[in-house]
């Protein structure tokens, strides 16, 4: 019985381990225009966005009324300053459309780059 209890502590405190190794961090983002992401638009509205890995590549999840719309690749890219509210990057393609680029979080001294994810898929 002792053996049971040391194998569930032990397999406990390796997941607690692991989740800390791939913490997971959120952010918000308002959008005022439509922006593409990986082929998907995104309206104008609020969204949540919660990345997760191990920096510098972390996955970014796009999510809006609970359901995620995206998942895209990203890179965190680090600045000396912290940014000063939430905002986003964005290229203007030649038909006229938007592709999102970049977030930065508020109080945050690093950015999410998705130009090489949208690179690979163009």
């Amino acid at each position: 019985m002792k053996l049971s209890r040391i194998g569930m502590t032990v397999v406990a405190g390796m997941l607690l381990f692991a989740a800390g190794a791939f913490a997971q961090e959120k952010g918000s983002l308002a959008l005022t225009e439509n922006l593409t992401v990986q082929g998907k638009v995104l309206t104008p509205g609020s969204y949540k966005l919660e990345w997760v890995g191990k920096g510098p590549n972390v996955q970014l999840n796009i999510i809006r009324d609970n359901a995620t719309l995206a998942t895209v690749a990203a890179t965190i890219v680090t600045s000396a300053a912290p940014n000063s509210g939430n905002g986003y990057g964005a290229r203007k393609e030649a038909d006229g459309s938007k592709v999102l680029e970049a977030y930065y979080p508020q109080g945050k001294k690093f950015s999410l780059d998705l130009t090489q994810s949208q690179a690979a898929k163009n």
